[in-house]
């Protein structure tokens, strides 16, 4: 069982757990941007259902590290891919090819939407929603460059800024396009693994420079948690996993350490669960000082887990259907689920004038709903064949 396994992912083969991590990036995501109200320490809960949910606002206020959870497995799964083809004569143009159909029309068109409704319910959304005035002008060019991550996503006016919030993190990944490909083609394995962990090294230095010298850009989406160098980290913990994983003394090692392995997954994941509670914000001084780069390296020993123990409960529970489902259809949920957000609360408060907690929570399970039905039919229909034609380009 575990010799196919292995196999399998270095023949390129889809493997079922990643599927399964990534639905779980994209459920930690979708709870906290639904069900997160940051409750302050003067918050005293009224009965045993406020108690309940009051545990569950505990649980899910480290929601927003799926993020984090996606880098490790962008790095991990597109550094694998350039690794395992950078001696193939179409290198750069299939890389480029493949991922010009995975990422990009869908995001074009989530802006393409976001024009069509302005232009039929915007007098309606401007006159509902506070800070609901039209985008300067430089915010399209922004966008359709992938360079909204520079510190400007919590100036955009309420409407856009919730349609295309999501967004700054396709902005980094697509930054890191631009590099992981000269990167890993032009410099010998042990080179990159050098360069990489100086990049690992370096993010959290960036971020305490950034966070003394610029103080307005600690909070909400400032350059800390957004510019491509700050969370370059967890992109190359996720590389130096794939590179890692393809060599077969480390892998020999693993197996003959799996004591060593759990060991080490259980201390990174036990420091994270601190961190998430004593200072669960993103952007407290722990998390943006060593706080992302080590929840990264508890995602990266979480990855090597299911790929090592196929037979163990983490593999298990990443191998669940439902799981896997979330993940297949993650890019375009994690895209438009903030955007209906907003829609479906809008809409709730011009019909029932005074909303109430649960009934806003009800509009906020509705919209989640929604959100995943329109992220699946968009995959059947429009992303699937898309990456069809992304995978006639050829290594």
């Amino acid at each position: 069982m575990k010799v196919l396994h292995i196999a399998a992912s270095d023949r390129g083969q889809r493997i079922p757990e990643l599927d399964g991590l990534r639905g779980i990036a994209i459920g930690l995501v979708v709870l906290y941007h639904g069900f997160e109200f940051g409750p302050g320490p003067d918050y005293h809960a009224k009965d045993l259902i406020h108690h309940l949910y009051l545990w569950f606002e505990g649980f899910i206020a480290i929601g927003w590290t799926g993020v984090d959870l996606f880098f490790v497995l962008s790095g991990f799964l597109i550094g694998g891919i350039l690794l395992d083809t950078r001696d193939s004569p179409r290198y750069y143009r299939t890389f480029y090819a493949r991922r010009f159909f995975r990422i990009v029309p869908p995001y074009y068109g989530w802006i393409f939407l976001y024009m069509l409704l302005m232009a039929l319910a915007g007098t309606f959304l401007r006159s509902h929603v506070v800070n609901g005035s039209a985008p300067e002008r430089c915010v399209f060019w922004m966008q359709l460059l992938f360079l909204q991550n520079f510190g400007i996503l919590n100036r955009y006016p309420t409407v856009i800024g919730a349609w295309l919030r999501p967004t700054w993190s396709l902005a980094i990944e697509e930054q890191f396009y631009l590099v992981a490909p000269a990167v890993i083609k032009l410099l010998s394995r042990r080179v990159v693994g050098i360069f990489l962990g100086a990049v690992i090294a370096f993010a959290p230095l960036l971020r305490l420079f950034i966070y003394y010298r610029w103080p307005g850009q600690r909070t909400d989406l400032g350059m800390i948690c957004t510019l491509m160098p700050c969370r370059a980290d967890a992109l190359g913990i996720g590389i130096l996993a794939a590179l890692l994983w393809r060599d077969t003394t480390f892998r020999s090692w693993l197996s003959q350490h799996r004591r060593t392995l759990y060991a080490s997954a259980a201390l990174f994941v036990a420091g994270f669960m601190i961190l998430g509670k004593w200072s669960p914000s993103f952007d407290s001084l722990p998390m943006q000082s060593f706080g992302y780069t080590w929840i990264a390296f508890s995602f990266a020993f979480v990855l090597l887990l299911c790929l090592a123990e196929p037979t163990g409960p983490i593999a298990w529970l990443a191998r669940m259907t439902w799981l896997r489902e979330l993940g297949r259809v993650s890019y375009c949920l994690y895209l438009i689920h903030y955007g209906l957000q907003l829609l479906g609360e809008t809409m709730l408060a011009a019909l029932i004038r005074h909303v109430h907690s649960w009934e806003g929570l009800t509009a906020r399970a509705l919209t989640a709903v929604i959100s995943y039905g329109s992220a699946r039919a968009s995959w059947k229909w429009f992303e699937h064949p898309l990456v069809k034609k992304g995978h006639a380009f050829k290594y």
